[in-house]
């Protein structure tokens, strides 16, 4: 189940309230079925509803049931209160045994403390980290990976790129497919991006004109030659366009923006050289967001390939359209 959007500079990011709404095994007959109807009522986003039925079912069990404690949390999150949905989930920690269960209250620990609109990351990295270590000794991969990307996000957050870079390929080799996916190679890439040194302006010009070939796979560029026909394209993930800034617009400078660049095997861009130039304030504009394009790597024989790539970005007078050359 996917909870809040949230959104910190320019990377939408989905963390993740885990696994399933399906109500977990309840001893008492009574609890469990009150249990049943509040997971129920959480799955239609009825969250009011919904913890008014966990906190029935939490007292029909005599104020020890765990499930309870981490379904309320969940609902508090839906109701936007994020204090309350962390101490329920922290109530929820203290009486859950299983594997998949205490990772999944650790993990919306995490996610409430992000919630919050002064976000305690310090705090949600720590739980994120006993999310992992406890749902590692689990049956539910997903559980692991989506707590593993929920980390990479939070310590990508407090510019952790580095360990952020770590969990987040590590979650992208344990799952490359499935639901945490798309998220932990948009951290990935961002984290690289973030964590490396940016080219300064004078370099980032090629002295040749662009390569006539939108694709080419890497390889030392006098040598390098067209094989579109073999390859799969990579394909955009996410990306947001450049800015066109107002001058320009007051202005009345306008045109295409052509970009060649790496993109390499996890679907990150690399070395983005303009070889078709508008204004020197467009092609900076466009530099700043095409480095943080993420894409599906381009394939050869079913492997990720990196390759170089050409990328266009029109600035017309009503907005800013961008896509492959």
């Amino acid at each position: 189940m996917r909870a809040l959007k949230l959104t910190l500079i320019c990377l939408p990011v989905f963390v993740a309230a885990l696994a399933s709404a399906a109500s977990p095994p309840a001893a008492d007959p009574a609890v469990a079925e009150t249990l049943k109807k509040a997971f129920d009522l959480l799955d239609q986003s009825r969250f009011g509803e919904a913890a008014k039925s966990f906190q029935q079912a939490d007292e029909q069990a005599g104020g020890s049931c765990g499930p309870c404690l981490l379904g309320l949390s969940r609902a508090y999150v839906g109701l936007r209160k994020p204090a309350k949905a962390a101490d329920a989930a922290r109530k929820a920690v203290d009486l859950l045994q299983t594997p998949e269960l205490l990772g999944q209250a650790w993990n919306q620990l995490g996610f409430a403390l992000m919630s919050h609109s002064k976000p305690d990351l310090a705090g949600a990295e720590e739980a994120f980290r006993k999310a992992v270590e406890a749902a590692a000794g689990g049956q539910v991969a997903s559980i692991t990976n989506v707590a593993r990307y929920n980390l990479a996000d939070v310590l990508w957050r407090q510019r952790k790129y580095a360990e952020s870079e770590r969990a987040a390929r590590e979650a992208l080799v344990a799952e490359p497919t499935g639901p945490a996916s798309l998220n932990a190679r948009i951290v990935l890439c961002q984290a690289r991006t973030d964590g490396a040194p940016v080219a300064p302006p004078e370099v980032v010009y090629e002295d040749a004109s662009c390569p006539k070939e939108g694709l080419r796979i890497f390889e030392k560029k006098a040598q390098a030659t067209s094989v579109e026909s073999e390859v799969v394209r990579p394909e955009k993930l996410f990306g947001r366009p450049p800015v066109y800034n107002e001058g320009a617009r007051m202005s009345n400078i306008h045109g295409t923006v052509v970009v060649e660049a790496v993109i390499d095997e996890e679907g990150c861009i690399q070395n983005p050289r303009v070889c078709k130039s508008v204004h020197p304030s467009l092609d900076l504009a466009t530099l700043d967001a095409v480095r943080r394009w993420v894409f599906r790597p381009a394939e050869l024989d079913g492997k990720p390939v990196k390759v170089y790539y050409t990328l266009t970005v029109s600035f017309t007078m009503g907005n800013s359209r961008s896509g492959p050359g």
